[in-house]
């Protein structure tokens, strides 16, 4: 069976299932002050759309294959992929640490991958780029959102 994009996305998924809340506890462990990240849900991961149930997640993740390139020969096309995987978390009016809330979050999501990335077929780099942490307005009116995260850049083939 060929390793293909639904594979990776489906190892991407796992990746983060698997490793993120350990990595966020370890975080809250390691800096033992008075911010104290929230995990995510097993549920809360929405894969290249979004829609009415993210509301009932905070934080939540959003992941999708942005770009897709091929290069080569007829037979043998590599193909070159860009994944966002975006942490998306309600900004609640207690929190006046949200700078520090989002360069925490943002570090697990690069840690987790620096530290259990790998690709399962003939892949020739894989990159790992943060994103900075920005606001989000109109997901809900109720609330502000914030989201950070990483872009990882490979390729199969």
């Amino acid at each position: 069976m060929a390793y293909d994009l639904e594979n990776l996305m489906s190892d991407v998924k796992a990746i983060m299932v698997n490793n993120l809340n350990t990595k966020i506890a370890s975080i809250n462990d390691e800096k033992a002050d008075s911010i104290t990240l929230l995990t995510v849900d097993n549920n809360a991961y929405f894969l290249q759309e979004l829609d009415s149930t993210t509301v009932n997640y905070n934080p939540f993740i959003f992941y999708s294959c942005e770009e897709i390139e091929g290069a080569g020969t007829a037979t043998t096309v590599p193909e070159q992929f860009l994944i966002n995987c975006i942490l998306v978390l309600a900004d609640q009016s207690a929190y006046t640490d949200i700078p520090s809330r989002m360069f925490r979050y943002l570090r697990a999501m690069k840690e987790i991958f620096e530290e259990n990335f790998f690709i399962k077929g003939n892949s020739n780099y894989v990159s790992i780029n943060q994103i900075t942490p920005i606001p989000l307005t109109g997901l809900n009116e109720q609330q502000e959102f914030r989201a950070t995260g990483i872009q990882i850049s490979t390729s199969l083939g």
